[in-house]
């Protein structure tokens, strides 16, 4: 069984863990750990780890080392998650010291990148070499809005975090010190956030592109892979 395959039944075997850890994939051809580029997967709610997985796969044969983080989107509310996170991330990076470090979000993922950027001093924020979001709900989803009742509330705290209401948590994020180069990609027949959601908020400066996928569609490299490597390498989307 090669690694992808071993990788792949860990993600599942695990899949109703408490969670709160980085499944590392390395790739075949790593090389040494001064010259390594990490990348860091955030997947969005109601999922875990394993739908990034083919991502993660396709990321590892480019020559990352892969962190694809796993967390129950609906245990704790983003605020709390963010604090998990940045404590392990910080973790990885003390230990595996990368050369370059980079970020790819999911959905919700792309919201609690932003609460852990917040919580960064300017020196974390500018380790961080180029951030790409998929279909992120920047400026809230609709969808949230059935999050946003006591009753759901009591069930998934994290839900109603997304709502567009202007004094929702995802629409009151505080700005961090440093933004690195934000690329968002979004799916053109998303049903789920719509282009205009996906942005930042006004003032917060980003690169966006659109591609003929669903939002669990950008999940898949045959769709994102591209234009992720591209914005990871040129900072753009645009051609070379």
């Amino acid at each position: 069984m090669n690694e992808r395959r071993l990788l792949l039944l860990h993600i599942l075997t695990n899949y109703f863990e408490r969670g709160y850890r980085f499944h590392k994939l390395e790739s075949v051809a790593t090389p040494r750990k001064q010259e390594a580029k990490a990348v860091f997967l955030i997947h969005g709610w109601g999922v875990r780890a394993v739908a990034m997985a083919r991502l993660a796969s396709a990321l590892a044969d480019e020559g990352f080392t892969v962190y694809n983080y796993d967390y129950p989107t609906s245990k704790r509310n983003i605020g709390e998650h963010s604090d998990i996170f940045l404590s392990l991330y910080r973790s990885v990076l003390n230990t595996e010291k990368p050369a370059a470090v980079f970020f790819i979000t999911h959905s919700m993922g792309g919201i609690l990148l932003r609460a852990v950027l917040a919580q960064m001093d300017e020196a974390e924020c500018r380790r961080i070499e180029a951030a790409v979001m998929l279909g992120p709900p920047n400026r809230g989803s609709v969808l949230a809005c059935f999050g946003d009742s006591r009753a759901a509330r009591g069930i998934n705290a994290s839900l109603a975090d997304m709502t567009p209401s202007p004094d929702s948590y995802v629409r009151n994020i505080p700005p961090p010190a440093f933004l690195p180069p934000v690329g968002i990609v979004a799916g053109r027949y998303d049903g789920k956030v719509s282009l205009n959601s996906t942005l930042l908020p006004d003032g917060l400066p980003c690169e966006r592109t659109i591609v003929p996928c669903t939002h669990p569609g950008l999940r898949n490299p045959r769709y994102t892979l591209a234009p992720i490597l591209r914005f990871f390498r040129s900072k753009t989307f645009s051609a070379d």
